[in-house]
């Protein structure tokens, strides 16, 4: 009895692992953070969240920034930010760093859409004046005080399953980050915002991209905001900001800009944007799954996949989607069946890239999910065998050993 419970124990334990957002959890609050002097609350963001480093992505958002300035703004062109956090959030600091959540840029369409994006924030980062003024009167400890009980209990436990908040409002919030607040939560007021889409409008135009794409992209973000539940608290997935940008930004285009809404030859998507976006909506994929979003999950996997068929990754990572529905699954029948589409995923990894050993954890996993243990554990072996150095591998040392009795 004693050596089932600790192997019940045991695989508890890693999944967990398997399943850990890359960054860093946040320390458990107990009582209220000490105050943060401004100029140190962004290294403390950049130290609490990771940063989603790709060179396609990277490629991408410095064209289309170059794209959206204007000739004397390239010389001083902000640097821009993707942080791993898969819910909807852009944002600008007063330092004028431009910071976009993996799941915004995952959820975008086209190219023009990601234009629409930037070049709100790139009129923002033009009135950092503004943006400090705005920010330096700022308090959230109201804000912490009223919280709801999950809320506050998310901020509390050193739980990291704990999905209530995701990494950047954790960050915020859990060490009282006024400024990145202000930025990244309450938004800048209505006349700065305002401002933002006009700008944004203007720059899309000069830009040679379709200005109707800028009013689409906060129809999409609404629509994806609400299907993402309560977890979606940044200020660009709050319903009442998506509403007046689509507003604004549609009377814009059907006011000063009807003209250029009727162009022919605008830019909508290129191939750059869609390779880019393969790759980190594979990334943002797996961190839905970390938080239990199948659906987006899905999409998002799916689409990595269409474009890159032969990505090993993705396909690891549409078999752990598989695996994990399957744990949820109320018939046997269903179970099965999504067992083996997991298995079918996870084969296919392995032939695409037969040194990925990640593959042999997972299908260790899968295999204890089905009750065969003998498999399960020859499939950790090799796991370690592959992976000796990783990680995680003095807990599937300490998992083999319950497993071996």
């Amino acid at each position: 009895m004693r050596a089932d419970a600790s192997l019940h124990r045991a695989a508890a334990f890693l999944l967990l692992v398997a399943l850990l957002p890359s960054c860093a959890p946040v320390a458990a609050v107990s009582t209220m953070p000490a105050p943060v002097a401004p100029e140190a609350q962004e290294p403390m963001l950049r130290a609490r969240v990771a940063v989603y480093e790709d060179a396609d992505v990277a490629d991408l958002l410095t064209r289309v920034t170059s794209a959206l300035l204007a000739d004397g703004e390239r010389a001083s062109r902000p640097e821009v930010v993707v942080l791993a956090d898969p819910t909807i959030g852009a944002f600008v600091l007063p330092s004028g760093r431009i910071y976009l959540h993996t799941g915004l840029l995952a959820r975008l369409d086209n190219e023009a859409q990601l234009a629409a994006i930037l070049g709100r924030a790139l009129t923002l980062t033009a009135r950092r004046a503004a943006l400090e003024a705005r920010a330096g009167g700022a308090a959230i400890d109201e804000t912490l005080l009223a919280m709801p009980t999950t809320v506050a209990a998310a901020l509390a436990s050193p739980d990291p399953t704990v999905t209530v908040l995701s990494p950047v409002p954790h960050a915020i919030l859990g060490a009282r980050l006024t400024v990145v607040y202000v930025a990244a939560m309450a938004g800048y007021g209505a006349a700065l915002e305002a401002e933002a889409d006009a700008g944004a409008l203007r720059r899309l135009v000069r830009a040679g991209y379709d200005p109707k794409a800028a009013p689409k992209a906060f129809e999409r973000l609404r629509r994806e905001a609400k299907a993402g539940g309560p977890i979606e608290r940044c200020y660009l997935a709050q319903e009442g900001a998506l509403g007046e940008r689509i507003e604004s930004l549609a009377r814009l285009v059907a006011g000063d800009y009807v003209v250029a809404a009727a162009a022919p030859g605008t830019i909508e998507t290129t191939d750059d944007f869609e390779e880019a976006m393969a790759g980190l909506a594979g990334e943002n994929a797996r961190l839905e799954l970390r938080i239990g979003r199948f659906r987006a999950a899905q999409e998002q996997i799916e689409r990595a996949i269409t474009i890159w068929p032969g990505d090993a990754r993705a396909h690891l990572t549409l078999g752990d989607l598989y695996r994990l529905r399957g744990q949820r699954a109320r018939g046997a029948a269903d179970r099965d069946e999504l067992a083996r589409r997991a298995m079918v995923e996870y084969e296919r990894a392995a032939v695409l890239d037969p040194d990925l050993a990640e593959v042999a954890r997972q299908v260790g996993l899968l295999y204890y999910q089905q009750g065969q243990h003998a498999r399960a554990r020859e499939a950790f072996e090799r796991y370690l065998a592959g992976a000796p150095d990783a990680a995680d591998a003095a807990r599937v040392r300490e998992y083999l050993s319950v497993l071996r009795r």
